[in-house]
C-alpha cells in the first residue's frame, strides 16, 4: 500500500460529533494529531504553527528522517504539546529517503538494497521480520527521547505495525516496557465527504468540510490526524508514483489550514470542542496506570 491509498483509508477521515446534548453541556473531546516530524523542513515550521496558533495538541516524530534533530531544536521544550513516536518502518518518497535508526546490520529485513527503508507497505510484508522491527523501534524511541522529546504515545506511521508477521501482538506490551500509550484503538473517526478536496483533488474546502462533520454528530471522544505543510517547492520535490508532489503539497497544505485556518480556531472556540493530548483520553489515562 502506497501513502496515496494509506492517506484515503485513514487520514481524510473525520468523525462528525454532535456538540451538545439535551442539557447544552458540551461532550466533544478531540484527539487533535500531527504526523511527520522532522520529514520535511516545511512540515516542521507548519507543525509549530499550527501548535502556536491553532488546535494541535498531539505532534507525531519521525525519528529516522532528516530533519528531526532541527524539530528537536524548535519544538521539544514547547509545553502542552504531547509527543509520541511514529513508528516508522517505511521510506515512501521517491526523491527523500532515509534507512534505519539501528545499525544496518542489525535489521536486514527491514531494508533495501541501498539501505533504505523499504518504499512501500507489499515490501515490509514481504520482508520485514518483528523482532528486527522491534530493534528499530526501540532505536528510534531512544533516539527521539535523547533528542529531549518527552514521548508519551506510540503510532504506526503508514500503519506498518499491524502488517508485519507477529508484530501487532507484541507491539502493546513494548509500549508498556516504554511507559507508551499505545494509541491504535484510541479515538473515533467517520469519514469526511466524498468531495472533500483531501488526496482526490477535488475542489472544495477542506475546512468548511472539517467544521461541517464537527457540527453534525454524535457526543464523544474522536480522533483527527493531519500532515501538516506548506504548499512549497520542498514539498512538491516529495511524492511516488500515483501520488505526485504536487498532489502532496495540495494534501498536506489543506491539512496545516484544517488546524489553524481562523475559521476552525473561532468554530472549536466558540462551540465549546475540547482539543486534548493523548494523555488526557480516558483510554490513555487508563494505560498509564498500569505503568
Amino acid at each position: 500500500m502506497q501513502r496515496r491509498t494509506f492517506l484515503r483509508n485513514s487520514l481524510a477521515a473525520l468523525p462528525a460529533l454532535n456538540l451538545f446534548n439535551q442539557t447544552g453541556a458540551k461532550q466533544i473531546r478531540l484527539i487533535t494529531r500531527g504526523d511527520d516530524l522532522g520529514a520535511a523542513r516545511s512540515l516542521n515550521r507548519a507543525t509549530l504553527e499550527c501548535f502556536k496558533q491553532g488546535i494541535l495538541k498531539n505532534v507525531s516524530v519521525l525519528a529516522a528522517t532528516p530533519y528531526v534533530e532541527e524539530a528537536a531544536k524548535m519544538m521539544a521544550k514547547e509545553k502542552g504539546i504531547c509527543f509520541g513516536l511514529h513508528c516508522d518502518l517505511t521510506s515512501e518518497w521517491d526523491n527523500v529517503k532515509w534507512g534505519p535508526v539501528a545499525p544496518r546490520e542489525k535489521v536486514p529485513s527491514l531494508v533495501d538494497g541501498n539501505g533504505h527503508l523499504f518504499q512501500t507497505n507489499d515490501a515490509v510484508r514481504a520482508s520485514a521480520k518483528a523482532d528486527e522491527a522491534l530493534i528499530e523501534l526501540q532505536a528510534q524511541l531512544d533516539k527521539a527521547r535523547k533528542l529531549g522529546f518527552d514521548i508519551r504515545y506510540a503510532d504506526a506511521h503508514m500503519g506498518t505495525v499491524n502488517i508485519v508477521p507477529g508484530l501487532p501482538d507484541r507491539f502493546g506490551q513494548w509500549c508498556r516496557q516504554n511507559r507508551l500509550i499505545d494509541t491504535r484503538r484510541i479515538g473515533g473517526r467517520l469519514a469526511l465527504p466524498r468531495s472533500s478536496p483531501i488526496d482526490r483533488r477535488h475542489p472544495g474546502d477542506y475546512v468548511a468540510d472539517v467544521i461541517s462533520a464537527l457540527k453534525s454528530a454524535n457526543d464523544g471522544e474522536y480522533l483527527i490526524v493531519g500532515h501538516l505543510a506548506f504548499d512549497d517547492a520542498e514539498i512538491r520535490n516529495l511524492g511516488h508514483p500515483g501520488y505526485p508532489g504536487e498532489a502532496v503539497a495540495h494534501n498536506l497544505n489543506w491539512e496545516r489550514l484544517a488546524y489553524v485556518d481562523p475559521r476552525i480556531v473561532k468554530f472549536v472556540r466558540e462551540s465549546g470542542v475540547q482539543p486534548i493530548r493523548y494523555d488526557e483520553t480516558e483510554a490513555g489515562r487508563e494505560q498509564m496506570k498500569e505503568f
